[in-house]
Order: structure tokens, then C-alpha cells, then sequence
């Protein structure tokens, strides 16, 4: 692929790709896609097109395209619930590289090839049963070429029979004007990622009002829409990021979308990166069959989970539980049923008041009159204890400028929690006692964006440094991760978050001070998540 990265200039992404398509192009690149098998041949051409984007319009298409490997799980999972490869009718709504479309219609033409069905029968039926739509009408142009390609290169069907054949339209599917306009029986895809833009927010909000609570994300409105077009008993299979299993901002969408189908499937992606070209992201593949009538009040369901490895092996590994009002929804894991919560703790979570990219003026490398030390994600080093210097050291300032009154400041032991997490922890939850007198000290903290507190409730907390053990076992953050697919630690997840039960109260030294604040920083802050 480094061999097309863009060096400048104007390039025609879609003859680049159309010749390859036809064998045509530089020779090595030629030879290197014909030892690959049809699959993985169309998905480097598509990837071709890809890079050749602008990286703009890329990103805001989200054109990062399915690797066979995930295409061939998502549609054995449907044949194995009911989707009939002969007859069915099929829908992807963001085609793409036709990374679904061109294996169905391989899997559809092998099965009437089989049973005797002639070619232009043939050349009949594909359209009427398999159709996509793409926004980007070159790629659209080049998603058809694929699926041409595939009739002609291995089914030796005549090329002038094909020249016609559509069956990718271009025009975007979250339009009115094209709800409906084609009958399915099923829908299939990988919807792009990506939180709407503001300019589009207010009216997208308003159509989809019923799953939104906060910003929107183009893969929600996608699988919302996908359940209208289907019909009862219908299925959608889709592959979207994980982190809709846990976010509270998607808790309106999981309440909507068990309400209108029945979870079938929840699967986990193993890898992070290298899955989607030039892209980080945790995804899971999620089958939905529409419901004839809504589910029993407060219904939990327990649903087929599993794991999708690297190499392309499928390792079932019990069942999901979905949750019923908008709660999150837990993959499969030890039940820890009956244990604390940091309300039992007696503790509450608020994100740190400082953005610093946004408030950079009151930033200083030195201590100072009205200055107090910031907390950065860094200071919580991996062994769980609490850096300052560490932290300090890694972004080079450590002060922070804040009225002696402001109610983000912190004057009372607590804990902090690293906001974000890598693949390359060892722990998905990093937290760290913050000691009373550190703050005793520096007469508090105040802490950045990507650091969570754990504040204690007056009178009411346990020992904070057996808490920060708590949150520190690999039981914790193995519970986190079966119920939040993000990089992002949310605070509301952390207070459902069953830890072992606490044994000590917080000693009298490090409760709050009598007039002094113990850092309301919830009332500091509009929403517990921050931005």
C-alpha cells in the first residue's frame, strides 16, 4: 500500500483502481494482487482507492473498508439464523468497496450455477436480490466493477451479458427520498463511524429523536433506519464499534433498538488496529432480528457471544447479557452479583474540570501565588501509585492557575483514575490514591480532562488507597471491558462496577474539613462525562 500513499499532486483514485481491476497497472502490483485470493484481491483494490482519497473526505465518508475475514463471520452468522442465500433478499446501505456484496453475490451465483440455473436467469436475479447504495458515486462505480469483475474472472460469465449490471446506486440511504425504495428481506453492512457534525446535528436530531441523548453517530442512524426497513422477523447484521455496548451516551439507542428487534448476536473483534486500514478501532459484529411486538417490561436477555481472532477462527465463549432500559449490555464473564459499588464505597465520580488544550493561558511549569498542582493522566503511574513529578515531567507544566474558591478544586484525599486506556496496559483501569498530604501540602488539586476523581462523600467513605486496590485488580477491568468497548472510561460505568467489598473507613485525618471544600466537582461540571 506504501506504494500509492499520495506524494502530492492529482491522481484519478477510480482509473487507478478500474485498471487494476482489469489486470492493467505497474507490473509488480499487478503480480502481487493476482497471488491473492478474490477476496482479499478486491478488498487491497478497494484499499487502493482508499489512500488515494483525500484524507478530508475519507474521514468524513468514514471510508475504512471490511476485511474478508470479518465479512465471511457476519454472513455465516446469518446463515446460521435463517438467511436464505438462494431466495433472500439483501441490503447494504453503505456498499463501499462492496466488501459484502460482491461474497453474496459469489455465495448467490455458486448456488444457482449448482442447481442448474442458466446465466442470464442468473444476471435476472442478482439484481433483484442483492442492491447497495454508496454516497461516493466513484465508489460506487468501482463497487460494480468488483462485482462484474467476480462474474466474468470466476464464473466465466459472457462480459457483454454483465456490461449493464448495477447493483450498487449511488445516493445516501439516510435520505427520505430513498426509505423504502427498494424491498429487503435483510440488511447487511459496516456503516460508516462518525459522530455527526453540529452543522448537521439539529436536524438529524430531530429525525432520529427517539435513539439520540447527545451527539449522534452515523453508525446508530444507520442501524435505527436498518430495523425500520426490514420486515418482522427480519435481520440486520452489522459491524459497529463496541463502544456502544457500554456508553451513556448511547443509553436512549439501546433501549430503542431492544425494544424494536430481538438481540441475537454480540461478538468481539480480538484486534484493535490493523483490522480497518490506517484505523484504531474497537468493533463487534451485532445481529438483530425485528420484533412483531414489543418485549416484557424490564426483560434481560442473554444472547450468542464470542470472539473473531486475528487469524480468522471464531471462539464462542458464552453468552451477553442485554439489559433492559438503556443499560449496558455485558459480554460474557464471571457473574459478580451481590458485591460493593463506590456508592457502597461511598464515593462519587466527576471527570477533571481542566481541558488543557482549550486553556492553555492558565498553565505554568513553577508553583505560584493562586496556582495549584495539576493532575495529569500520567501521574497515575502503572503500579497504582499517585507521580505528581511523573506527570509533571510529561507534560512540562504542573501548575494551574484557579480562584481559591473555585469548586473544582479538591482539598480531601481521593483517587484518581486514568479517563482513557490503551491495548498496551496490563489493566484496563489505572488508579491512584491522591494522599491528604500531598493536598495538605498544596492546598488541593485541580485535575485534567482525562483524569477521573473519586471524591469521598462526607462521613459516609471507606479507606480511599484499599479503593484504588479495588479498582486495580485485573477483576475489575476485565468486568469494565465486557460491558465498554471504548478507549474512554466513563464514570457511570465506573459507579456499576461490582468491586470487592471495603473493610476500613477513611481515617478522620483525610476526611473533609470542616469549611473547607472537598472539591464538588460535580456541581462544578455540566455532565458527569465531560466532553
Amino acid at each position: 500500500m506504501r506504494r500509492y500513499r499520495p506524494k502530492g499532486g492529482s491522481i484519478d483514485a477510480l482509473g487507478v483502481c478500474l485498471d487494476l481491476i482489469e489486470g492493467r497497472g505497474e507490473a509488480e502490483v499487478v503480480t502481487s494482487l493476482r497471488r491473492l485470493a478474490p477476496a482479499w484481491r478486491d478488498h487491497a483494490i478497494a484499499c487502493v482507492y482508499a489512500i488515494l482519497m483525500p484524507g478530508d473526505r475519507r474521514k468524513r465518508l468514514g471510508a475504512y473498508f471490511t476485511p474478508p475475514h470479518l465479512v465471511d463471520h457476519l454472513i455465516s452468522r446469518l446463515t446460521d439464523l435463517g438467511l436464505d442465500l438462494t431466495q433472500d433478499r439483501l441490503r447494504d446501505p453503505a456498499a463501499g468497496g462492496a466488501a459484502f456484496l460482491v461474497p453474496l453475490a459469489r455465495r448467490k451465483v455458486k448456488s444457482w450455477r449448482d442447481a442448474g440455473v442458466a446465466d442470464d436467469e442468473i444476471l435476472t436475479r442478482l439484481p433483484a436480490q442483492l442492491f447497495g447504495r454508496e454516497i461516493d458515486p466513484d465508489l460506487a462505480t468501482l463497487a460494480n466493477a468488483l462485482v462484474r469483475r467476480m462474474l466474468t474472472d470466476e464464473f466465466h460469465i459472457q462480459a457483454a451479458g454483465v456490461a449493464a449490471l448495477e447493483i450498487v446506486a449511488t445516493g445516501d440511504s439516510l435520505d427520505q427520498e430513498f426509505a423504502g425504495d427498494h424491498a429487503v428481506d435483510h440488511e447487511i453492512g459496516n456503516p460508516p463511524y462518525l459522530r455527526l457534525p453540529r452543522a448537521l446535528l439539529t436536524e438529524r436530531q430531530a429525525e432520529f429523536e427517539d435513539i439520540a441523548s447527545g451527539r449522534l453517530n452515523l453508525y446508530a442512524m444507520f442501524l435505527r433506519r436498518a430495523v425500520d426497513q426490514v420486515p418482522t422477523g427480519g435481520l440486520v447484521g452489522y459491524v459497529i464499534p463496541a463502544s456502544f455496548l457500554g456508553g451513556p451516551e448511547f443509553t436512549t439507542f439501546r433501549s430503542r433498538i431492544d425494544e424494536l428487534a430481538e438481540v441475537l448476536v454480540v461478538d468481539i473483534i480480538e484486534k484493535r488496529s490493523d483490522v480497518f486500514l490506517d484505523a484504531t478501532q474497537d468493533a463487534c459484529f451485532v445481529v438483530l432480528r425485528r420484533r412483531g411486538e414489543a418485549p416484557n417490561d424490564g426483560e434481560r436477555a442473554t444472547v450468542s457471544s464470542g470472539v473473531l481472532r486475528a487469524d480468522g477462527s471464531f471462539r464462542p465463549v458464552g453468552s451477553a447479557v442485554v439489559e433492559p432500559g438503556g443499560e449496558p449490555w455485558r459480554l460474557p464473564g464471571e457473574d459478580q452479583e451481590g458485591t460493593a459499588t463506590l456508592l457502597t464505597w461511598g464515593y462519587r465520580g466527576a471527570i477533571g474540570y481542566l481541558v488543557a488544550n482549550r486553556q492553555g493561558e492558565r498553565l505554568h511549569a513553577k508553583p505560584g501565588p493562586g496556582r495549584y498542582p495539576l493532575v495529569w493522566a500520567k501521574a497515575i503511574a502503572p503500579d497504582g501509585v499517585f507521580d505528581f513529578d511523573r506527570g509533571r515531567k510529561h507534560r512540562g507544566k504542573g501548575w494551574v492557575d484557579a480562584p481559591a474558591t473555585a469548586p473544582y478544586i479538591v482539598r480531601t484525599e481521593c483517587v484518581a483514575v486514568q479517563r482513557t486506556s490503551s491495548r498496551g496496559q496490563k489493566r484496563r483501569i489505572a488508579a491512584a490514591l491522591i494522599p491528604a498530604g500531598f493536598l495538605q501540602a498544596h492546598g488541593g488539586v485541580v485535575a485534567e480532562n482525562h483524569v477521573i476523581l473519586l471524591v469521598p462523600r462526607e462521613g459516609e467513605a471507606w479507606d480511599g488507597q484499599a479503593l484504588a486496590k479495588a479498582l486495580n485488580d485485573p477483576a475489575a477491568s476485565e468486568q469494565l471491558d465486557r460491558m465498554c468497548g471504548s478507549a474512554s472510561i466513563s464514570v457511570r460505568l465506573l459507579e456499576k462496577l461490582r468491586l470487592a467489598r471495603p473493610l476500613l473507613r477513611l481515617t478522620s485525618e483525610a476526611s473533609p474539613a470542616p469549611n473547607a471544600s472537598s472539591g464538588d466537582l460535580s456541581a462544578a461540571i455540566e455532565h458527569p462525562d465531560g466532553p
